[in-house]
């Protein structure tokens, strides 16, 4: 476990050393960022770079960012520091290390599935906490048999469709879409939730 956790260190930090800092927030935030409240906590979950933390600070959260790659979060620290945003910096691995006990009014999750943690994220929204999820979808090629029961490589790494409303269906969804291929793009479908915590 210990080599598997060092090589995706290793191959994040590559990833994150040279690309650009601060880019646009993911799709699913930017279009329903008038839902946000206007003070409260927030989660970047695997952040990166931290765009979607970014976006969360400016609007007046105090925003944890998670990640693995230490390189992408130095960067981050530094820009946070430089405009004075309240991004709390935390390097862990999620995926042995959990989220924590710690609840949020706003959590935000974009390319990244790791489906042990779907508990954890609902369990961590506070009663009327956001959720904004949007990952990556494999939808079944038309040559594909659906019904054949195998998972193909994508599984691990990939949402089956209608699988991210299925998972926090004990939410409300406010907002639930999933988009078609491209043809003439190498881009993947994607499925964007947005889903708040009933207040009982």
């Amino acid at each position: 476990m210990t080599n598997e956790i060092n090589e995706s260190k290793v191959k994040w930090n590559e990833r994150h050393r040279d690309r650009e800092l601060a880019t646009p927030a993911c799709e699913v935030l930017l279009n329903h960022i008038s839902l946000l409240p206007s003070q409260g906590t927030a989660l970047d979950l695997a952040c990166g770079l931290g765009r979607n933390a970014i976006l969360l600070a400016k609007q007046g959260l105090q925003c944890d960012a998670v990640d693995i790659s230490d390189v992408a979060l130095a960067r981050l620290s530094d820009y946070a520091k430089q405009c004075k945003l309240a991004i709390n910096i935390r390097c862990e691995d999620i995926e042995c290390d959990g989220i924590g006990n710690k609840q949020y009014d706003v959590i935000v999750v974009s390319y990244f599935l790791y489906r042990p943690l779907f508990a954890e994220i609902k369990r961590a929204l506070k009663p009327g906490g956001l959720l904004f999820y949007q990952t990556f979808v494999n939808k079944v090629a038309e040559t594909e048999n659906p019904n054949s029961g195998t998972r193909t490589s994508k599984s691990r790494f990939y949402l089956e469709e209608n699988e991210l409303s299925s998972h926090f269906d004990t939410l409300e969804i406010r907002y639930y879409e999933e988009t078609n291929s491209h043809p003439n793009t190498s881009s993947a479908p994607i499925a964007m939730l947005v889903a708040s915590k009933t207040i009982t």
